[in-house]
């Protein structure tokens, strides 16, 4: 990536400061630097000692979901503190991926983001075709860490108006039946999806009401009128 490519690439992660937008579009263009089939972004709260999957392509990575920092690929990268290299994914001790995905028998790439001396995020891409350009990655991986911090800082609930909740017609569907406190396997039979796709659908929600479980989310869409 020449230093226009960079310029322009992180001109177009700042284009948009909402969350969602920022990481997919970091994504995007990770995809592009290193010819990557998949990746996510996963935001890192070292207090907790848990990061959570904030955005995803091309492989199910449990997006919305919390795990410890001392799994998968994102707790090797903050473990290490530095860009790393896994020259399988399956050799994690700790992945998320589904068994079946073809991508855990491939290369991975993380990519620690940083703060002010902390790991905010890291950013992972799998099976990436280019493995020689990890500079490359780390340089756009942290021109993006400011517009992340400033997404970060006004929680999504508060960007949208009361009764303006920015979900799509499915997402509704699975946020009204998770206030029944359905399953997600039960929710995928009524609506006539997958698990996985279920899945998919309420890590959005988590996103667009700025919680971190189903509970708080269903309570959030309440409170908001959102949902009735």
């Amino acid at each position: 990536m020449t230093g226009r490519a960079l310029a322009e690439a992180v001109a177009d992660v700042y284009g948009d400061l909402r969350l969602d937008g920022v990481l997919t579009r970091l994504l995007r263009h990770t995809a592009r630097l290193t010819g990557s089939t998949a990746g996510s972004v996963s935001l890192v709260d070292a207090a907790a000692g848990r990061y959570t999957k904030g955005a995803e392509h091309g492989a199910f990575c449990r997006l919305g979901d919390s795990f410890p920092l001392d799994e998968g690929a994102t707790g090797r990268a903050f473990g290490c503190r530095r860009p790393v290299l896994i020259p399988e994914y399956s050799q994690l001790r700790a992945g998320h991926l589904s068994g079946t995905d073809p991508v855990r028998h491939s290369p991975v790439l993380a990519v620690p983001i940083w703060w002010r001396g902390d790991v905010i995020a890291v950013s992972v891409a799998f099976a990436p075709a280019e493995t020689g350009r990890t500079d490359e990655v780390e340089a756009l991986a942290q021109a993006a860490a400011a517009a992340i911090v400033l997404s970060a800082r006004t929680p999504a609930v508060q960007r949208r108006k009361a009764g303006n909740s920015g979900f799509t017609v499915r997402e509704a569907d699975v946020l009204r039946l998770l206030r029944q406190g359905l399953t997600y396997r039960a929710i995928a039979t009524r609506l006539a999806l997958s698990p996985k796709t279920v899945e998919k659908h309420v890590g959005a929600i988590l996103r667009k009401t700025g919680t971190s479980n189903r509970t708080a989310a269903v309570v959030t869409a309440l409170d908001n009128g959102w949902i009735h």
